[in-house]
């Protein structure tokens, strides 16, 4: 009977730590650590927190996928207006042969130049921005998948230790049991010996349940890798590469005569 107390306290978590020194053999490799309740709600808090990490990052970087996407797209309006509103004054004026006629080109291209230059000054810090969010967005996921990982197997290995204590409180009922009806000579000691078993394993299954109870669900799997496209490209390639448009060309000065 005393064995059979242990083996249920074992079951029930209330010793979990004697556990592996008790069934090393059965239930642990040298070189795997014996899992607790304790560690395991550690590490599941340690999990918790980085999925919180993740959906925060993951919210981040898909606002700014927009708003690198708008960035990519005013860049590019900026610089083809410029470029037509220059173009145009070439065509109204001419070319520049005479100072006047040059500085009114002039004008245009100094124009078209700032509205380009502004616009690759907010397109480039636009791009740092995304650029830092994309990398927090990864750092963020690898770091919640490996805490999943290691959330489930420490898991795992706890519901395993408690299984297995599960089964030698059974074994050990039954031993007892075995024992006890060898010794028995009167049909009064054979029925006792049968109801302290039955009573052995009710035991068992009851702190076995409120063990597993302990450790609860399964933990949520984080989401899988969010898919972006700034540049709506349809490729599943998130580095975002823009084609620099080229500075409006400056107007030749007029030749000297």
């Amino acid at each position: 009977m005393k064995k059979i107390i242990i083996a249920t306290l074992l079951s029930a978590g209330l010793i979990m730590g004697s556990t592996s020194v008790a069934f090393a053999a059965e239930t642990t490799s040298a070189s795997t650590a014996p899992v607790t309740l304790a560690t395991y709600k550690v590490q599941l808090t340690a999990y918790n927190t980085a999925l919180v990490a993740y959906d925060s990052a993951t919210v981040t970087i898909k606002a700014q996928v927009v708003a690198f996407g708008i960035a990519v797209q005013s860049y590019k309006t900026a610089y083809e207006t410029a470029l037509v509103n220059y173009k145009a004054v070439l065509k109204a004026n001419g070319p520049a042969t005479t100072p006047a006629q040059y500085a009114v080109l002039l004008a245009a291209y100094n124009t078209a130049l700032t509205a380009y230059n502004n616009a690759t000054v907010t397109f480039k810090a636009q791009l740092a921005v995304f650029t830092a969010a994309k990398q927090n967005f990864k750092l963020a996921y690898d770091a919640v998948v490996l805490s999943y990982k290691t959330t489930v197997n420490m898991r795992e290995n706890l519901r395993k230790a408690i299984n297995k204590a599960f089964e030698v409180a059974i074994h050990n009922a039954n031993a007892t049991l075995a024992t006890a009806i060898a010794a028995a000579t009167t049909a009064e000691q054979k029925l006792a010996a049968t109801t302290a078993r039955q009573n052995a394993v009710s035991v068992a299954t009851a702190a076995r349940k409120a063990a597993i109870d302990a450790v609860g669900d399964k933990p949520v799997k984080p989401a899988k890798k969010v898919k972006f496209d700034a540049d709506h490209d349809d490729s599943d390639n998130d580095d975002i590469k823009i084609d620099k448009p080229a500075k409006p060309v400056k107007p030749a000065k007029p030749i000297k005569r």
